[in-house]
């Protein structure tokens, strides 16, 4: 008989050539993925992988098998979460995307929301650039996201949550103490670490400073706030992000803030939804704990 588990283990060895490597995948005994597999060729009477030294070799069988049987699970996944629609409250797994600059404070106050007010939905937080939350959600690997839209406003079907001014951010002593503030065109002089094309942020930058006729002097493309973060601190660079990416640092003086005035860069941080996604009562739900968060203290406080 086919289930769910069996085909999960059948797959995993697939993919990894090794049961053990699968085993640990799965976090499953070595024994248990064995059975599995076993199980699975006796329910369809061929043998799925010959042993060599170095692990297993799917068979001809398998490979044929392979491409169908993932179908047939993602399948029954999508359909499990399906019925966890029809249950007495909203269930299943909702996958979020979020720009840094939304992370905090809102990836642990949301996690706290919808595990004591949706105890049968379980989250799936990625974090990243725009760009490619905006894709994964064109390509239905994400339910919702907050994306960061620059100036002051979001498009049609976006709901706009905040608008945070951008922050000239630099190493420690680099700029005087708050409120500082810093004019465009001055950053011709900065040494600066970007995120890489296509990018929103960059898409704006490189716009303004065709307007004011100056060349930004971009030394290194990073597309890793941990990244940012540490040639800020260790080797002098400048960056553009909100304030509350840096809040810690700040507070410990181990880098300096600006406001960008002169024109301001300010940035909408924007709730989207997947078009596929936006009827299921799990993502409506952790869409509505979004929303109920923007006007708390603490979200305020780094936020606006």
């Amino acid at each position: 008989m086919l289930n769910l588990r069996r085909i999960e283990a059948f797959l995993a060895v697939a993919e990894a050539g090794s049961i053990s490597h699968a085993a640990q995948q799965l976090d499953l005994a070595q024994s248990v993925v064995s059975r599995h597999v076993a199980a699975l060729e006796q329910a369809l009477g061929t043998r799925l992988f010959e042993r060599t030294g170095r692990g297993v070799v799917p068979t001809d069988a398998a490979q044929a098998l392979a491409p169908r049987l993932r179908a047939a699970l993602e399948d029954m996944q999508r359909a499990t979460q399906a019925a966890a629609e029809w249950g007495p409250e909203p269930g299943g797994t909702v996958r979020v995307g979020l720009v840094p600059a939304a992370t905090r404070p809102l990836v642990g106050l949301l996690y706290q929301r919808v595990a004591e007010r949706l105890p049968r939905v379980r989250l799936q937080v990625v974090d990243g650039f725009s760009n490619a939350l905006e894709e994964r959600l064109v390509q239905g690997e994400l339910d919702l996201a907050v994306i960061n839209r620059f100036g002051g406003t979001a498009l049609r079907g976006e709901e706009r949550l905040a608008v945070v001014p951008t922050q000239v951010i630099g190493p420690p002593g680099a700029f005087a103490p708050p409120p500082a503030e810093i004019a465009f065109r001055q950053l011709a002089d900065l040494p600066l670490v970007l995120p890489s094309r296509p990018n929103a942020l960059r898409t704006a930058l490189d716009q303004l400073a065709r307007q004011a006729g100056i060349v930004l002097k971009v030394m290194v493309e990073a597309d890793s706030t941990l990244t940012i973060r540490d040639l800020v601190r260790q080797c002098g660079l400048y960056s553009l992000l909100p304030r509350q990416m840096f809040d810690d640092e700040l507070s410990a003086a181990t880098m300096s803030a600006a406001r960008l005035v002169r024109p301001e860069l300010p940035r909408t941080l924007a709730l989207v939804s997947g078009a596929l996604q936006a009827d299921s009562a799990a993502v409506r739900a952790v869409a509505h704990e979004i929303r109920s968060l923007v006007p708390t203290p603490p979200v305020r406080a780094l936020w606006c």
